[in-house]
């Protein structure tokens, strides 16, 4: 999760949409809040992987089409981490088919919104996804918990504990891992461990994969 130093300032979010009247119409709709700042904007993956390696700073948030000129989003989606790993990478697509939405959020998505959503679900999305919170589409969580229902319960040993699902509704507020381990009253080795226990059992690999899992799960 992202924490800034100052937390009057506005988060920073860098849209990568190469339709350039959505992406107006999304600038404007961060530009009418105070607390969302469009950073920069780009049309395709391979001119916002040039501007993260040349050193410029990295935003909070990344908003992500799939269907984009030159590298496919999906395939950008773990690049993009691995040159910002603090920023959270958001995807905003037309895409509302389940293939595409399970390959996003398997690699490394921290939330999937529709085009059709409400403006408003947007940016509520955005700050969402700061705080550490996996923005999903109502069309979306719907569809996820469907497919995750029919799944078979876990064996006992791929089970969370209760004190794993504990951290993880933690998480899921938006905590961070010391924030958690204040809260529950043990250390931060303790949660980072606990995390990586989560990861294993749920088969995920970020906060946001943990928390949509236990979700479908009924767990949180």
């Amino acid at each position: 999760m992202s924490t800034k130093q100052n937390p009057s300032e506005p988060i920073n979010v860098c849209i990568v949409e190469d339709h350039i009247d959505y992406r107006t119409i999304l600038s404007d709709a961060m530009a009418s809040t105070d607390r969302l700042r469009c950073q920069e904007a780009f049309s395709n993956v391979e001119d916002i992987l040039d501007h993260l390696k040349e050193g410029s700073n990295a935003p909070d948030i990344i908003i992500l089409d799939l269907g984009l000129p030159g590298m496919d989003g999906i395939d950008a989606i773990p690049l993009l981490r691995e040159a910002a790993p603090q920023t959270q990478v958001l995807v905003l697509t037309v895409f509302d088919n389940k293939t595409r939405v399970f390959q996003a959020l398997g690699a490394g998505a921290s939330g999937y919104l529709i085009k059709s959503d409400d403006l408003d679900v947007t940016i509520q999305g955005i700050e969402d996804a700061y705080n550490g919170i996996a923005p999903l589409s109502a069309e979306i969580a719907h569809m996820v918990f469907a497919t995750f229902s029919k799944f078979k319960p876990s064996s006992p040993d791929e089970q969370l504990s209760s004190r794993e699902i504990a951290v993880l509704s933690q998480l899921e507020t938006g905590a961070s891992r010391q924030e958690a381990a204040d809260a529950l009253g043990i250390s931060i080795h303790t949660i980072s461990t606990h995390i990586k226990t989560i990861y294993r059992k749920l088969q995920v690999h970020n906060v946001s994969g943990a928390v949509s899992e236990a979700i479908a799960k009924g767990l949180i």
